[in-house]
């Protein structure tokens, strides 16, 4: 009897990047609605808006044994309403990668890349980043192999360059089913030699890799993306009320004189 096994979802503070060649881009074509990865990639100019967040400079590197993943098979959409439990995100759908091994000997694997910028606009800065993974598992065994599994490695950098980063991998597989904590090492911040150091513009790196061992169909769902920024918004509003007075008690004082 088949057994079936869900892996789960993973939702952690992420981040981001490392030393990739991104375009000297900025958002130039708005496009609405969920849009393919390949529409947002075919110009660096093009881009998805939600609140201050703007995403461009899409890329995607397909992994070059197994083109069953495209970039025309992944959608991409904005989310959130920018309170702070709906933080401004985007999502990443559709055909993430699905490896049928229901009936091999061997295990077989993917690896791919989806790259992006994100830039905080109004005068906000990106800060860190969360990252929610969905996959699930079926096997013809008692339990999966463990050679099946998913991860999801992320870089993140400062598109100006000033050396601020940050790292985290997260992993589905079958010994881990629940919510678990980042992986040791992970600096989750954007920080330059361990100091936070928000950023105007982040460029993102996602190295997605799926094993489905011998007697499993492994599936990735969704890869979803959330934005912390400072200064927070209420912090914001906050700052731009006590301007708002100051200037109010300005005019009254040069009324008065």
């Amino acid at each position: 009897m088949r057994s079936r096994l869900t892996l789960g979802s993973l939702l952690v503070g992420t981040i981001i990047s490392v030393g990739t060649a991104f375009a000297d881009s900025s958002c130039l074509t708005v496009m609405t609605g969920i849009q393919s990865l390949a529409t947002l990639s075919a110009n660096s100019g093009n881009c998805l808006v939600i609140g201050d967040k703007e995403f461009f400079n899409f890329q995607f590197i397909p992994d070059p044994q197994n083109a069953s993943v495209s970039a025309a098979g992944i959608s991409v959409t904005t989310i959130g309403t920018g309170t702070p439990g709906d933080l401004y995100g985007i999502d990443f759908g559709s055909n993430l990668g699905s490896l049928n091994n229901l009936n091999g000997a061997s295990t077989l694997s993917m690896d791919y890349e989806i790259k992006y910028s994100v830039e905080a606009t109004g005068g906000f800065l990106v800060s860190d980043i969360s990252q929610l993974i969905n996959g699930s598992a079926i096997s013809n065994n008692q339990t999966l192999n463990p050679n099946s599994g998913i991860v999801v490695t992320e870089t993140a950098t400062d598109h100006a360059g000033s050396g601020s980063n940050a790292n985290s991998t997260v992993s589905i597989n079958p010994d881990n089913f629940v919510e678990p904590p980042a992986q040791a090492g992970d600096i989750l911040v954007m920080n330059l030699n361990g100091v936070p150091t928000p950023v105007v513009q982040a460029d993102i790196t996602k190295d997605v890799r799926i094993d489905a061992g011998a007697g499993d169909k492994v599936t990735l769902s969704l890869i979803e993306q959330r934005f912390s920024q400072v200064p927070e918004p209420r912090t914001y509003a906050l700052l731009l009320g006590l301007g708002l007075a100051a200037m109010a008690w300005k005019k009254r004082a040069a009324a008065a004189a």
